[in-house]
């Protein structure tokens, strides 16, 4: 069975330009999805590029030779620059200009003194590296988990295989007046047009899995101080305590109130009161391990899990924090606010203990440390102040 070669590149090129026309109505849709936008103008100029080369002998020279070649080149390079930016990857417009200029200038000094066929094996050559750069960037991103990665991995690496191939068919060929036959070279039309089908789906499903993940996230952390909200910590909060009754160890929990918080927003306005709320936010995140759990489950109210914690060490978190924002919201935009945090403590030793009961103990030392005269740490036995100087820091 034998292809029309012209047919076969008209079909290519009208895959290739339904799927940047499918990435351009995604744009549409998300205007900050600038990666799409990078990919649907080489999706379109791509097949623009293609149906060009299959209209060989019946278009102008210029136009199917020259313009058509230099056209997939540059889509080579936007596709580049597409999987440069969906992986938060910075480009640099000035140098890729100016390399862009110097390839299209060789392929064009080339070209004019008779040598057509190292112009093509250049431009296809270095097309299967900017290709090949773009699916190692998706490789290098990897740690963000996006099941369609690997499809566009995949997708990238084997038309980046197909044209160094291609590259090197040229070069052995002693016919570069007309299109390479199908029997030889016919691997890059096939490959072009999986790439063009499935490099389209695949930027699309990672574009929409990243917004998921995003709203995902949204619905789980707060969005002023950037801890967990109280949905999210109940969450974590439950596998650690399913893991405490397989193996024991203790568990303390922390309830943090900001003392007269209300009174700081009537008097300084909400701007400094949430800037009150951020500060202590960000000595949460200094003080405590990385295994810890903090969350802010009301206006000023905040729980803290110590996985592996007993009391006398976490009455001492506690108090590092109470002093920690103590000396931290003393002032706040040159302002004296004089900010400060009460603190209630409890530790669980018993497999049967859960997550609300250990809160409800903590709070009821919160509220004893609260109408004991605040700023300070009260466990859940009611006795305050920090734990004994003998203590052993951990965290």
């Amino acid at each position: 069975m034998s292809l029309d070669v012209a047919t076969l590149t008209f079909a290519g090129g009208f895959v290739t330009f339904s799927s940047g026309l499918l990435v351009l109505v995604y744009w549409f849709q998300d205007r900050g999805a600038w990666a799409a936008l990078w990919w649907a103008v080489a999706g379109l100029g791509s097949g623009v590029g293609i149906v060009l080369l299959a209209l060989h002998g019946s278009a102008p020279f210029v136009i199917s030779d020259i313009v058509g070649p230099w056209l997939l080149d540059i889509c080579a390079v936007l596709t580049w620059i597409a999987a440069r930016v969906f992986n938060r990857r910075a480009v640099n417009l000035v140098l890729v200009c100016v390399g862009v200029g110097l390839w299209i200038t060789v392929l064009a000094v080339s070209g004019a003194h008779g040598g057509e066929r190292y112009a093509i094996m250049l431009g296809t050559g270095i097309s299967g590296c900017l290709y090949a750069a773009a699916a190692l960037d998706f490789w290098r991103a990897r740690e963000e988990r996006l099941r369609a990665r690997w499809l566009m991995i995949s997708a990238l690496t084997t038309f980046s295989i197909a044209l160094f191939l291609t590259s090197v068919g040229v070069w052995v060929s002693a016919h570069v007046a007309s299109l390479p036959p199908i029997n030889r070279f016919g691997v890059v039309h096939f490959a072009g047009l999986a790439y063009a089908i499935v490099g389209a789906i695949s930027l699309v499903m990672m574009l929409k899995e990243r917004t998921e993940a995003a709203f995902k996230a949204a619905a789980l952390i707060d969005p002023l101080t950037g801890l967990a909200n109280r949905r999210s910590f109940m969450d974590r909060a439950q596998r650690v305590f399913d893991r405490h009754r397989v193996d024991g160890e203790p568990i303390s929990l922390l309830a943090l109130d900001l003392d007269r918080f209300k009174l700081i927003n009537d008097t300084f306005g909400h701007p400094v009161g949430d800037q009150v709320l951020r500060i202590f936010a960000e000595g949460l995140s200094w003080t405590l391990r990385p295994a810890d759990i903090a969350a802010r489950i009301g206006g000023e109210e905040f729980v803290v899990l110590l996985p592996g914690c007993g009391i006398e060490a976490a009455l001492v978190i506690a108090d590092r924090i109470r002093a920690g924002f103590q000396g931290a919201g003393e002032f706040v935009n040159g302002q004296r606010v004089g900010a400060t945090v009460s603190v209630g403590a409890v530790t669980s030793t018993s497999p049967t203990d859960g997550v609300m009961a250990l809160h409800s103990l903590a709070d009821a030392a919160l509220y004893v440390a609260k109408s004991s005269g605040r700023n300070r740490v009260v466990r859940a036995d009611g006795s305050t102040g920090p734990a004994p100087s003998n203590v052993l820091r951990i965290a």
